[in-house]
């Protein structure tokens, strides 16, 4: 009874995150404007792989030592916030180069946001931190509510510095939601694990949570970054502009993934527990019954879509839509698939395939992002999610229960 708990609280903190997430991007398309919108589009993917490989990708880790440890003291994983502290401080000085390293439309950003991206890393530390030691502690309730606090704080504070302060208000809300979310997960962990004694740094434990955080932290960022390729690589080769028109687009179509998040956490548990491949087919089976009529009204009515959330007339963006609403569809199976090949153990074969989705994603976006526009970030995206779901297809079939 306290697994189906604790799996119905962080299903309904999923759900609500995703649906807090879809809003805030709705809001700041009303709120910042085609040019400002664009620049979110553009920075905001890269400020969040940077956020899960430097600070997210520990927390797993840390939950899995946590539970294996009969002795559990917290003192012991002070240290392991130091690390995430360092860490962060590394990723916030990337940021700031990324204008140079990125070049185009990204050189046109101004100082302050970079500042403001480079700000969020050292916070979202701290949350992350008190998400690894709930989770290991199995405080899930807890944790769940650390979400519910980030994201409400998120679109409440987006809000007002977005109307005081633009792109930059907008990028500091997402700090202070990380704080805020943070400062409950503090709370809760001091409330319900006692007071924090001094820590001693062990550098063998150390070094064990950060091996084992690696492949977990490539696998969900790359995820992140197979997203949003597209953003980055029209935001450098076309600017800001283009990328707002592409990224209203873009967002209409994401509403897929609404469905297959709330499919693929409850399924990986039944996956590891059953090793049944008729989980899988009623999974996708599902998915594509949600989704369907979702993207047959992109399809059918995409200059209508656009005009009644954005008021935007664009051919391009209608194309795109069109599109990028299939490919949607394609990478919301693939991350239920993806869910199902690491219930069964293969956690890296989807690490393998997502990484091959990266690099097949950004050389398609270079190539075709110059001959058709935006359109070109659409086809690219297209072609490399259904390639890759093709592979895990082939991956999921191969494996004998």
């Amino acid at each position: 009874m306290g697994l189906k708990k604790d799996s119905f609280y962080i299903l309904l903190a999923n759900i609500y995150s995703k649906g807090c997430a879809y809003v805030f991007f709705f809001l700041m398309a009303y709120l910042l404007g085609t040019e400002g919108f664009g620049v979110l589009r553009g920075t905001l993917p890269i400020m969040d792989t940077l956020t899960i490989f430097f600070c997210s990708g520990i927390p797993p880790a840390m939950a899995k030592f946590i539970a294996e440890d009969e002795n559990f003291s917290l003192s012991k994983y002070i240290p392991t916030l130091k690390i995430m502290l360092l860490f962060s401080l590394f990723g916030g000085i990337f940021v700031l180069f990324l204008r140079y390293v990125l070049g185009g439309g990204y050189a046109d950003i101004p100082t302050h946001v970079y500042y403001a991206l480079s700000l969020a890393l050292p916070f979202a530390a701290f949350i992350s931190w008190s998400r690894g030691i709930l989770q290991g502690t199995l405080h899930i309730k807890e944790l769940s509510l650390t979400w519910v606090f980030e994201y409400t704080s998120k679109i409440i504070f987006s809000v007002v510095f977005a109307v005081m302060f633009g792109v930059f208000g907008a990028i500091l809300s997402i700090s202070t939601a990380y704080f805020i979310g943070g400062v409950s997960g503090m709370y809760f962990i001091n409330k319900s694990l006692g007071i924090w004694q001094k820590s001693k740094f062990n550098k063998n434990f150390q070094f064990k949570i950060l091996s084992y955080a690696v492949p977990i932290a490539l696998g969900t960022a790359s995820y992140r970054l197979m997203g949003d390729i597209d953003s980055i690589v029209i935001m450098s080769l076309l600017g800001a502009y283009s990328n707002g028109i592409y990224g209203y687009a873009s967002l209409l179509s994401r509403g897929v993934f609404l469905f297959a998040s709330s499919i693929a956490i409850p399924l990986l548990p039944r996956i590891a527990k059953t090793k049944d491949k008729k989980y899988i087919k009623k999974a996708v089976l599902l998915n594509i019954l949600l989704s369907l009529p979702f993207v047959a009204l992109c399809i059918a009515f995409p200059d209508e879509l656009l005009y009644l959330f954005f008021h935007v007339k664009n051919p391009e963006a209608s194309i795109s839509l069109e599109i990028l609403s299939i490919s949607a569809m394609f990478m919301s199976i693939y991350s239920i698939l993806s869910s199902a090949l690491q219930g069964f153990g293969y956690a890296k074969i989807s690490l393998y395939i997502i990484l091959i989705g990266i690099v097949l994603n950004f050389s398609l976006n270079y190539i075709l992002i110059g001959k058709f526009g935006i359109v070109g970030g659409a086809i690219s995206t297209l072609i490399s999610s259904f390639i890759i779901l093709v592979i895990i297809i082939r991956a999921i079939l191969s494996i004998n229960t």
